[in-house]
């Protein structure tokens, strides 16, 4: 599966494994379009670049952080444009996509919704027995995205085993 914290400037992705034994990282990162760009070439430049991880990782779902409310309309707005461009490109590929929000995905990963990215970062690599952090925190934080669908995942199908 492929995670992605949805970002104009940078958006991280993480590629995970997912088996019944768990979550294994396979890749992660982030795409970055050039910085002087106009919105309309940064969204080109998101898309083609989510195109080219799907193509190579061919991931059986996309999930991606939810846009959260926050004080600055233009920043939601634009990430708003991102998330759509992302979104359809992940659908147009023909993949399952799921959203979740912010604070779900923090409680998921480190077990409290107001976590710092420095504790979603350590967590992230615990989890997934990473040798080192993931850095930037755009990377670890389509990581986290991905495992919080992993977690979610995993416990619906032991909540169905279990009735």
């Amino acid at each position: 599966m492929l995670g992605l914290d949805p970002g104009s400037r940078t958006t991280g992705f993480g590629v995970l494994d997912v088996t019944s034994r768990g979550a294994t990282c396979v890749d992660y990162g982030t795409i970055r379009p050039p910085l002087a760009s106009p919105l309309p070439d940064r969204l080109e430049f998101l898309a083609r670049g989510l195109g080219e991880l799907i193509e190579h990782f061919r991931p059986a779902a996309l999930v991606i952080e939810n846009a959260f409310l926050g004080p600055n309309v233009r920043t939601l707005a634009v990430i708003g444009q991102v998330r759509g461009a992302l979104i359809a490109t992940g659908r147009l590929a023909g993949l399952e996509v799921h959203e979740y929000a912010p604070r779900e995905i923090k409680l998921s990963v480190v077990g409290t919704g107001s976590a710092s990215k420095q504790q979603i970062q350590y967590m992230v690599r615990t989890s997934l027995s990473l040798p080192v952090l993931p850095s930037p925190f755009d990377a670890s934080d389509g990581l986290a995205v991905a495992l919080c669908y992993a977690h979610r995942r995993r416990g619906g199908v032991a909540a169905l085993l279990a009735r």
